[in-house]
C-alpha cells in the first residue's frame, strides 16, 4: 500500500532521501517510498524503500549492534533475486537503511487478488528464490523468515526481501533463549525448538511452504487453530492436495521433517528444472498488479518532481491488510467475502480463504514468536530490513481518479495511422472515469474499437456494432450485422460528437453513442461498390470502394459526418474514380493516400484530385508529417517516401512482420521476422536500438507516451522508447484473462488511454487492463 504522509507537514528527509509515501510498518520500524532529495524522479526503478526505527523507540546499543549486523548481512548477499541494499546509517540518531524499491505486489497479495499461480510461473518462481537462497547461504547468512509477504514480484522476477531477522551462522548472542524467530505457517520444525537449531535447510523448508502456497493458494500447514498449526509443522504433516502433481514431489522433499533429507538450494534449482526466463511468465492478473504498482509510484514521483507537497496527496490505494500468517483472515472484497465484487478467478479454484497461522502467539512450550503486527505494507518483520514491495493494492482511489477522458481515441492513434496514442496513452487524466480492468464477450463480434469519454464503440462484420461502458465493459447496446463476405468487411468506428458512424454493406449508419439508437444513414455510392477501407480526420470520413462487377476499378469518397434532419448521417463532399483496386486510405496533411494495388497515390483532401503517384511497392501506409512509410515492399523492409511527390528516400529494416509505428518525435518501431523489435530515427534512417522478443511474435506495434507496445493476440508487451534495460526490469507485459477454452487465432487490435489498454480479440472478446 502507498499511504499518504500526514497533511500539512514539510517534506521529511532521512539521510539524503525525501520520503514520498508510507509503504508499511513493523514492530520496530516503518518503511517509506523515497527518492534522493537532490534527484526527484517519477521512475519507480530509481526509487528506494527506506526503513527507519519507530520514533517512539529508543535505539540502544544492543539494537544498533543488531542493526549493523542486518546491514552487513544485506550487503553480503548478491543475487538478482534479492533486494539490493542501497544505503544505510546505523549511527544516525534514528538508524535507517534503504533498499531498491520493487514496484510490484508481494506473493501474498498476488495470490489473494489473482489466485494461485500456474505451474510454469511456480517453477520459475522457485528457481529464482532457490538461487537467491543459495547466495544468502553462500554469504554465511540465514534468512529465517521466508514467507509470501517477504517475496516481492517484479517484472523481471521475484525479489527476496527482509533480512531483518537473518542471522550469521555463528552469531547467536543477540537471540534470547526460548525466543523463536519466524512466521507461523511458514516456519520449519527446527524453528519451533529454538533459533540455535536453525540451519540452511530450514530456509529450504520455508521455501517449500511458500511454493505450496503459490501453487495452491493455501499454506501447507493451514488450520484454524494455532495449536494445530504448530502440531502439524512439528511433525511436517503438510497438506498438499491442492498442489499440482508435477510440483508435488519437489515440494514434498523441501518439507521433510529431517533437515538432512531436504535438498540444498542448489539441488532445488535442479529439481525444479526451470531456467529463469528474461520475460518472467507471470499470469495476467499479476501483470495487472505490476502495472498498478508502477502507476501509483509514478503518480507520487510526479507530484514530488513538480514541487507539489507529497504530504498532501491522498491515499492512492485501498489497504489490503492481509498476510498468509493471519489465521482465517480474508480481506474485504476478496473472493468469498461478504460485500465482494471481485469475480472468482477463471483458473483452478484456490479456496475461499488463503491459509496461514495467527500473527502473534505465545507458545507455552517453545517461547515467543517475533512477528510483525502490521503486515499490510512493505515493512516486513519487526526490526527488519527495508522491504520494497507491499501487500496492499494500489488502485487509484477516489481522491486521485481522473476526472474523465475528454476526447475520442481512435484505434490507430490518430491522423496518419501512425499507431501513436501519444501522452493520452499514459496520462492518467485520460483514463475513463471509474475504470478498472474488465473483459466482455459480445455476440456481435468486435474487430476494432474507438474510445469516447464514456463508451467504447466497437464494430464487427456486416455493419455490426456494440457499445460497451468504458469503465467496466458492461454492454450498453448492440446492432446486428447486415451482410456477409467482402461486402461486409468491418471498418473502423467513427466517433463524432455523441454519435458513432458505422460503415456497412449498405452505407454509413449513425447511432447514438450512449443508447445505440439509429439516427440516420447515408447510402453507399451504388450497388456495384463494396467498401474497402475508411479513415476519419476532422469529422470527414474518407472511404475507398472496389467495383465488385469488373474488379479492376475503385472509388474514393469524402463525407462530412453530422448534420441535421435527413442529413444527420453526413453529406458527401466528393467522389473520385480510381483506375485500380484500392486498399485502406490514410488521410493526413491535407492529402488522402491510397495504395492502388501496390502503387501509392495521393489525392487532394479538398477535391479528391490526384496530386502524386509513386513507383515504390506499397501495400499499406503510415504518414508522419512529410514522410510516407510503406510496408509490403518486395524487399520486405519499410520504404520511406516523400509525402509531396511519393519518391523514395530510404528503407528501414528488413523482413518486417509488424509495424511500422511512428511517434511524434519521428521514432519508428518495427518487428522483424526473427521476432526482434527495432527502432529507427525516421529523419536519418539510423538504427536506435533493438531487442529480441524471444519467441513472442506480435502482429501490431504502437507507441503510448514514452513506451513502445507490441501486441500478439491476447498479450501486450511494453518497452521504453529510449531502449530497454539489459535485465528487462523496465519492460512489462499484460495478458488478458480469456474464457476457458478460448484461443484467439487472428490478430488483435489495441488501444491505449490513460495507462489502460483495450484489446479487441477475434470472436467478440474485448478486454481491458493496466498498460504494462
Amino acid at each position: 500500500m502507498l499511504e499518504a504522509l500526514p497533511a500539512g507537514r514539510p517534506p521529511r528527509l532521512v539521510g539524503p532521501y525525501r520520503l514520498l509515501a508510507r509503504l508499511g510498518a513493523g514492530g520496530m520500524g516503518e518503511v517509506h517510498l523515497a527518492c534522493r532529495a537532490d534527484e526527484p524522479t517519477a521512475d519507480p526503478h530509481r526509487m528506494v524503500a527506506v526503513k527507519t526505527v519507530r520514533e517512539d523507540l529508543e535505539a540502544d546499543g544492543d539494537f544498533r549492534t543488531r542493526f549493523r549486523r542486518e546491514i552487513t548481512a544485506a550487503r553480503s548477499v548478491s543475487s538478482p533475486y534479492a533486494a539490493v541494499l542501497v544505503d544505510a546509517d546505523a549511527d544516525a540518531p534514528a538508524p535507517w537503511l534503504a533498499t531498491e524499491y520493487v514496484p510490484g505486489p508481494s506473493l501474498a497479495e498476488a495470490v489473494v487478488r489473482s489466485g494461485a499461480l500456474p505451474v510454469v510461473a511456480v517453477r520459475a518462481l522457485g528457481t529464482a528464490l532457490a538461487r537467491a537462497l543459495g547466495s544468502v547461504h553462500a554469504a554465511q547468512v540465514l534468512h529465517r523468515d521466508l514467507k509470501p509477504a517477504n517475496v516481492l514480484l517484479g517484472a523481471a522476477g521475484p525479489k527476496l526481501i527482509d533480512f531483518g531477522i537473518a542471522q550469521a551462522f555463528e552469531a547467536t548472542a543477540l537471540t534470547s533463549t526460548g525466543l523463536v524467530v519466524g512466521s507461523p505457517g511458514f516456519m520449519s520444525p527446527e524453528h519451533l525448538v529454538g533459533s540455535r537449531a536453525v540451519v540452511p535447510a530450514s530456509d529450504v523448508f520455508c521455501l517449500g511452504a511458500v511454493l505450496a502456497f503459490a501453487a495452491s493458494g493455501r499454506g501447507p500447514f493451514h488450520d484454524e487453530e494455532m495449536a494445530a498449526v504448530i502440531y502439524r509443522i512439528s511433525r511436517a504433516q503438510a497438506e498438499l492436495s491442492g498442489v499440482p502433481e508435477e510440483l508435488r514431489p519437489v515440494v514434498e522433499r523441501c518439507l521433510r521433517l529431517d533437515p538432512a533429507e531436504r535438498p540444498s538450494a542448489a539441488e532445488l534449482v535442479q529439481l525444479l528444472g526451470a531456467e529463469v526466463p528474461t520475460a518472467f511468465p507471470w499470469p495476467g492478473g499479476v501483470l495487472s498488479l505490476l502495472a498498478e504498482y508502477g502507476d501509483s509510484a509514478r503518480a507520487i514521483g510526479e507530484a514530488a518532481a513538480s514541487g507539489a507537497g507529497v504530504a498532501d496527496l491522498p491515499t492512492i490505494a485501498p489497504q489490503v491488510p492481509y498476510s498468509p500468517t493471519a489465521a482465517g483472515y480474508r480481506p474485504v472484497g476478496s473472493p468469498g467475502t461478504a460485500g465482494s465484487t471481485a469475480p472468482e478467478p477463471r483458473r483452478r479454484s484456490w479456496g475461499r480463504a488463503v491459509a496461514g497461522a495467527v500473527a502473534v502467539a505465545v507458545l507455552a512450550t517453545v517461547g515467543a514468536v517475533l512477528l510483525d503486527r502490521e503486515e499490510g505494507g512493505q515493512g516486513g518483520s519487526a526490526g527488519g530490513a527495508a522491504s520494497s514491495g507491499g501487500t496492499g493494492g494500489v488502485s487509484p482511489s477516489a481522491g486521485t481518479t481522473p476526472t474523465t477522458l475528454s476526447q475520442a481515441v481512435l484505434p490507430y492513434g490518430g491522423e496518419g495511422h501512425a499507431n501513436d496514442f501519444g501522452t493520452v496513452g499514459t496520462d492518467r487524466r485520460s483514463r475513463p472515469a471509474g475504470w478498472s480492468p474488465w473483459s466482455t464477450e459480445t455476440e456481435e463480434g468486435a474487430d476494432s474499437c474507438a474510445l469516447s469519454p464514456e463508451v467504447l464503440a466497437c464494430t464487427g462484420s456486416g455493419g455490426a456494432a456494440v457499445g460497451l461502458r468504458a469503465a467496466d465493459g458492461r454492454k450498453l447496446w448492440s446492432v446486428p450485422g447486415r451482410g456477409e463476405g467482402l461486402r461486409s468487411s468491418p471498418q473502423y468506428p467513427a466517433v463524432v460528437g455523441d454519435a458513432v458512424y458505422v460503415t456497412g454493406p449498405d452505407g454509413v449508419l449513425a447511432y447514438g453513442l450512449k443508447d445505440g439508437e439509429e439516427r440516420g444513414g447515408l447510402p453507399k455510392p451504388g450497388a456495384e461498390w463494396a467498401v474497402k477501407g475508411t479513415d476519419l480526420v476532422d469529422g470527414v470520413l474518407y472511404s475507398t470502394f472496389i467495383n465488385v462487377q469488373d474488379e479492376r476499378t475503385g472509388l474514393a469518397t469524402a463525407v462530412r459526418l453530422g448534420g441535421a434532419g435527413e442529413g444527420l448521417a453526413g453529406k458527401e463532399l466528393w467522389r473520385s474514380p480510381l483506375d485500380a483496386l484500392p486498399e485502406q486510405p490514410v488521410a493526413a496533411g491535407g492529402r488522402v493516400f491510397v495504395p492502388l494495388g501496390n502503387t501509392p497515390v495521393a489525392l487532394d483532401a479538398q477535391t479528391g484530385k490526384e496530386t502524386a503517384r509513386g513507383t515504390t511497392d506499397c501495400g499499406s501506409m503510415v504518414v508522419h508529417k512529410e514522410s510516407v512509410l510503406c510496408s509490403g515492399t518486395a524487399e520486405g523492409g519499410v520504404a520511406v517516401l516523400d509525402a509531396r511527390n511519393l519518391k523514395g528516400r530510404r528503407t528501414l529494416g528488413e523482413a518486417v512482420s509488424a509495424g511500422p509505428a511512428v511517434n511524434a518525435d519521428g521514432v519508428v518501431a518495427v518487428v522483424g521476422g526473427d521476432s526482434t523489435l527495432t527502432t529507427f530515427d525516421l529523419e536519418t534512417g539510423r538504427k536506435r536500438w533493438s531487442t529480441s522478443l524471444r519467441g513472442h511474435r506480435p502482429d501490431r506495434v504502437y507507441f503510448a507516451g514514452d513506451r513502445v507496445l507490441t501486441v500478439a493476440k491476447e498479450e501486450v508487451s511494453s518497452f521504453p522508447v529510449a531502449g530497454p534495460a539489459t535485465d528487462g526490469s523496465d519492460s512489462g507485459r499484460f495478458t488478458a484473462v480469456l474464457p476457458d477454452g478460448f484461443t484467439p487465432q487472428a490478430s488483435t487490435e489495441a488501444l491505449a488511454a490513460g495507462g489502460a489498454v483495450f484489446l479487441t480479440l477475434p470472436d467478440g472478446l474485448v478486454a481491458s487492463g493496466y498498460l504494462p
